[in-house]
């Protein structure tokens, strides 16, 4: 008898848990497109809730958010976006930081040039009239092109490349371009080039730049959302992001 209640309790609490499941709706960065399932089978796990997930650069989110897109949760690749929905009211609460992603270059198989953080490989080839294409992602919409561009001009090369520029939406397509045989480097998200099946198709440089990760609650969230905010700064999700070459906490780029 007492093992029979025990495994009516049981049952009866996972099915009280699917009763309160709620479905997250989430706008995240496309840089996230490795990490978050595992995240979210992970915060499943634990609470029963399920995330639905659309992956996009942080400035085309921010305009579906204001053009009225249903997301509960906005996670952006760039504290500004998250900003610009605050200062005009789309947002409830205080943003999570809950990681630093940092920015590579990546070089398929078929190109021959080296990766070197000084971009000297670029300007050699740029001389020799070897350069093929150069991948970002677009830095209208896009943090990883705006760190992409930042990076060249810092090495007075922006005006140089202009003609020699492939201009992604967002960071997933930046690394999806990087892989033709028409392309000499990309700069992509280092979380991207780390993933087994994609390190193998060509060599890959981390760079010591970031952007911060945040998380915000947008629109009529219930407390679901809320709960998924928290699971983002526990130690699981944080094992699950360092896994995926973020960086957590007070780390610095090794």
């Amino acid at each position: 008898m007492m093992l029979l209640k025990s495994f009516l309790f049981v049952l009866m609490t996972a099915f009280m848990s699917l009763l309160n499941a709620a479905e997250i709706r989430v706008g995240a960065a496309s840089n996230l497109r490795f990490v978050l399932p595992e995240l979210a089978q992970s915060f499943q796990q634990q609470t029963g809730h399920q995330l639905h997930i659309s992956f996009a650069a942080s400035g085309t989110l921010v305009s579906q958010i204001q053009h009225g897109a249903p997301f509960d949760v906005f996670m952006s690749a760039n504290p500004d976006y998250i900003s610009r929905l605050k200062l005009a009211g789309y947002t409830q609460g205080n943003a999570v930081d809950f990681a630093q992603a940092l920015l590579a270059l990546y070089s398929n198989n078929d190109s021959e040039l080296t990766l070197d953080s000084e971009l000297n490989s670029i300007k050699q080839a740029l001389q020799n009239n070897t350069l093929k294409k150069i991948v970002i992602a677009n830095p209208q919409h896009a943090p990883y092109g705006q760190l992409a561009k930042q990076l060249l001009q810092q090495q007075g090369l922006w005006q140089q490349v202009q003609t020699h520029l492939l201009i992604a939406e967002n960071a997933a397509q930046s690394l999806q371009f990087s892989m033709s045989p028409q392309v000499s480097i990309g700069f992509v998200p280092y979380t991207c080039v780390i993933q087994p099946k994609i390190a193998e198709t060509g060599r890959s440089l981390k760079l010591n730049l970031s952007l911060l990760q945040q998380a915000i609650i947008v629109g009529d969230a219930d407390d679901s959302a809320q709960l998924w905010l928290a699971y983002l700064s526990s130690p699981k999700a944080k094992q699950i992001l360092l896994k995926h070459g973020f960086l957590v906490n007070d780390e610095t780029i090794p």
